[in-house]
């Protein structure tokens, strides 16, 4: 029996995620590209022979022309350990004007195409092949709610460090995933809160992002084979089921305390965090990773600059430059020489020229 998670992009030109967990708790496959329906119907074929749970993250049944469904007002109306959930609802009018597709329902033909076993149900009782529909959202609610809400989804508005922060610490919660019942034992393979998040371009962060929503996926099927969870609608209308862990499992909070950073700090940061009778947990980087760190520093400082004009601001920018070129071997008197030859070249800013256009004649 194997566990099979889908963060299922509603168009075909996004990137979707799979992960694949074993009776044994292990991750045997995980990845995020563009997947067809019939690529994601090929892989769960391979991995479903002796039986599997897929769960789903997109509406899998929708009936409603418009509005909303029934299952997307039940799960926003009910308490999860005492907190509200938000999901983003559906019409199929909605979805075929802004989709032209409701790909959830075309990835469960796909699959059931290829092995008609499978059964779309929030029943799991005595059934080997089932397709159940979830979403990360609540299952990070129903598996982690004294950490709960974990911000790592790219929002317009939402500065891409501190997006980057909270999913170190999304990764970080994930390691508790060791000691649950049933226990997953090799998840940092996968996913670890090492410096590199803090590096990573948006296309990287979004592979990632696409990788570890269908693992929660995978991981809510895999607990869901385990214990009864919540259900939400109904086989007809549509339904969603989350994994909740029993209030006496809930950790007290404690893991609030614990700030994930993942960045590149100053030489003496370490000693002004003891000093201030704390505890700070502190990798060694070089080589490419160094620099990539760097790079990302150098784009956040110049944003720091750019919204406060602070002259401090400034300064930690022109440090992060003088770090890169220790980085690459060059001096600061070797870069201020090819600064001056610049300047003989083509001159500074001094005069404050603004050009407007430029024509032939």
């Amino acid at each position: 029996m194997n566990y099979i998670g889908i963060d299922l992009a509603w168009t075909y030109a996004n990137e979707s995620g799979i992960c694949v967990i074993d009776d044994l708790g292990k991750i045997i496959y995980c990845e995020s590209k563009v997947f067809s329906d019939e690529m994601i119907g090929s892989i769960v074929e391979e991995h479903a022979k002796e039986g599997a749970i897929v769960a789903i993250d997109a509406p899998l049944i929708v009936n409603n022309e418009t509005g909303s469904r029934s299952c997307d007002g039940a799960i926003m109306r009910e308490k999860i350990h005492g907190k509200n959930l938000s999901v983003y609802t559906c019409s199929r009018s909605f979805m075929l004007k802004y989709y032209g597709v409701v790909r959830g329902e075309e990835v469960v033909k796909a699959i059931r195409n290829r092995m008609p076993a499978f059964s779309l149900t929030g029943d799991l009782t005595n059934k080997k092949h089932v397709i159940i529909e979830t979403f990360p959202t609540g299952i990070t609610l129903g598996l982690f709610p004294d950490a709960f809400p974990v911000k790592y989804k790219i929002k317009h508005k939402v500065q891409f460090e501190t997006t980057k922060t909270e999913m170190g610490r999304m990764v970080n919660l994930l390691k508790r995933l060791s000691d649950f019942n049933p226990p997953v034992h090799n998840i940092e393979d996968f996913f670890n809160h090492s410096s590199s998040i803090q590096a990573m371009p948006k296309k990287g962060y979004k592979n990632l992002e696409d990788k570890l929503d269908a693992f929660l996926c995978t991981y809510a099927a895999y607990w869901l084979a385990n214990h009864k969870g919540k259900v939400f609608g109904d086989d007809r209308d549509g339904f969603i089921t989350v994994p909740i862990i029993d209030e006496n499992e809930v950790r007290d909070g404690k893991s609030e305390e614990i700030k994930v950073y993942n960045k590149l700090i100053r030489d003496k940061i370490p000693q002004i965090i003891e000093d201030n009778g704390k505890k700070a947990i502190i990798e060694k980087v070089s080589g490419q990773e160094y620099l990539d760190l760097l790079n990302a520093k150098l784009e956040k400082e110049l944003q720091e600059y750019l919204d406060s004009q602070s002259i401090e601001e400034l300064a930690d920018l022109v440090e992060v430059v003088y770090a890169i070129l220790d980085c690459k071997g060059v001096s600061q008197q070797e870069f201020e020489d090819i600064r001056k030859q610049k300047v003989e070249e083509r001159g500074a800013f001094r005069d404050k020229l603004l050009l407007k256009e430029v024509s032939d004649s």
